[in-house]
């Protein structure tokens, strides 16, 4: 029969809350001798997790597989922003995994004001960046040269989103914004459009839009960027 102490140790051992920070990192780097599958348990138990823990996962050497960062990561949404910004830039998920991921940051708007992603874009190449559920998406060409691409979150009560870099494009560029947990009270979603700011003739210029009323998000073809909203048509 195990001792009273013993009992005790294992219960603590299964609650949140039961690990430092230093003490979930060095099981990361493989200091305990933990299997996979004990150490997915133990993070899981203990999400959401710290910038600092997520950042060791992401920075394992070996890479956890795909599915077992992925779990963990959906485990700690939303994301803090450095993390967010770590995934995409070392492009440790891809395709289906990365959206999956992205996706479920949007609706928390409040953790993700006045904050901004940017990731370094190749013209050639093109590719995507997300920042609190919302994207951008470079097709190859588009891109006069190579440069930081950047998502800015306004600080404001309504969905504001300052896409960059500024200046036009060669080739259409898609951007998609979140409107997930936004209140529509009396709003027919399929009504919602994007505007763009005319800083020259300070108003905002509605624009040609999608909206995709199962994944919450309005998808518009632009040329140029500048500060994008959600109106009603």
């Amino acid at each position: 029969m195990p001792r009273k102490a013993d009992e005790s140790t294992a219960v603590k051992s299964l609650a949140k809350g039961s690990y430092t920070d230093e003490q979930l990192i060095a099981m990361i780097n493989q200091q305990s001798g933990l299997s996979m599958s004990e150490l997915g348990f133990i993070l899981l138990r203990e999400s959401p997790l710290s910038s600092n823990v997520l950042m060791a996962v992401l920075q394992r050497d070996p890479k956890l597989p795909p599915l077992f960062l992925k779990t963990v990561l959906l485990a700690s949404t939303p994301l803090p922003v450095a993390v967010a910004q770590a995934i995409q830039e070392e492009e440790l998920l891809s395709g289906r995994d990365l959206r999956l991921v992205m996706e479920a940051q949007a609706g928390f708007t409040g953790h993700f004001l006045d904050t901004k992603v940017s990731k370094w874009m190749t013209a050639s190449e093109g590719g995507e960046i997300w920042h609190g559920g919302h994207k951008i998406e470079f097709p190859p060409g588009a891109l006069m040269q190579d440069a930081y691409a950047s998502i800015s979150i306004s600080p404001s009560n309504y969905i504001q989103v300052d896409f960059g870099p500024d200046g036009w494009f060669n080739r259409e560029v898609t951007v998609a914004i979140s409107y997930k947990n936004v209140d529509l009270s009396g709003v027919d979603e399929n009504a919602l459009t994007l505007s763009w700011y005319d800083e020259t003739a300070d108003q905002w210029i509605e624009v040609a839009s999608r909206v995709d009323t199962r994944r919450k998000y309005i998808f518009a073809q632009v040329w140029h960027f500048t500060q994008y909203t959600i109106s009603v048509k």
